[in-house]
């Protein structure tokens, strides 16, 4: 009976695991030699100099702790590591806002046992999927709208996602076309389909296509068709150039 009640006791207290339990291999994770190391480092370490400098943790005193500990930023893992239970949490308190650190006992994909410590707000956000990276990228809160003025001139909607994507598809073969080519081929066939310019706010839903094109010094053209919905809920499709130049 005793036995029972501090196993239920245990259950009660523990720490409930993040919403995402994978930690992917882009992502930055401390690595510590044991459990105690991590604890140490969490407890001691992740603290905040005061305002105007508290819009990250004290870097230097971050990385006196990981000399201290013999934890590590970034060392060596096999892929992604998989968070098998939660051992404890801090919040950091930040100019912009809380951060969560999560300490955490896991296993690589080659099975080496991990004892670490992530930040679980950027871990659960961080984008896992081409459309969450194009997204986190390129929109905001995955809307895009066209009636900012910094949009690019790139942006069309069409009455399906398929007409966007058949516009697209269109422009192959286009890897090193002069812009002015480019456009115009692009307009004549976003005519043919019945595309339109942008003039509202969409919500992007998947990635259907792209197209690229080199068009010279500085110049770069990443065409891309995409599912959307505008904000009556009705579903389009949208020709955009999502490049980052």
């Amino acid at each position: 009976m005793n036995a029972l009640l501090a196993l239920l006791l245990l259950a009660a207290t523990s720490e409930p695991l993040p919403e995402h339990v994978d930690i992917p291999n882009e992502h930055s994770t401390v690595i510590c030699p044991n459990q105690a190391a991590a604890q140490t480092m969490l407890n001691q370490y992740y603290r905040v100099q005061p305002a105007p400098n508290n819009h990250t943790i004290d870097i230097e005193h971050f990385f006196a702790g990981l000399r201290a500990t013999g934890c590590s930023q970034d060392a060596e893992r096999k892929g992604v590591v998989t968070i098998l239970s939660a051992k404890s949490r801090a919040t950091v308190e930040l100019a912009g806002g809380t951060e969560r650190m999560l300490r955490y006992e896991g296993r690589d994909e080659a099975g080496k046992a991990i004892a670490g410590i992530v930040s679980e707000d950027g871990n659960n956000s961080f984008p896992r999927t081409d459309l969450a990276r194009w997204l986190s990228d390129r929109t905001s809160n995955g809307w895009l709208d066209a009636r900012d003025a910094q949009t690019v001139t790139t942006f069309y909607r069409c009455k399906t996602p398929e007409a966007a994507k058949s516009v697209v598809s269109g422009m192959k073969g286009m890897e090193q076309a002069k812009e002015t080519e480019f456009s115009k081929k692009l307009a004549r066939s976003a005519a043919q389909q019945g595309c339109r310019q942008a003039t509202d706010r969409y919500q992007v839903t998947a990635l259907l296509e792209t197209a690229g094109n080199e068009c010279g010094f500085e110049c770069y053209i990443d065409l891309t068709a995409l599912a959307a919905l505008d904000r009556s809920g009705l579903q389009v499709g949208l020709i955009f150039d999502g490049s980052l130049m």
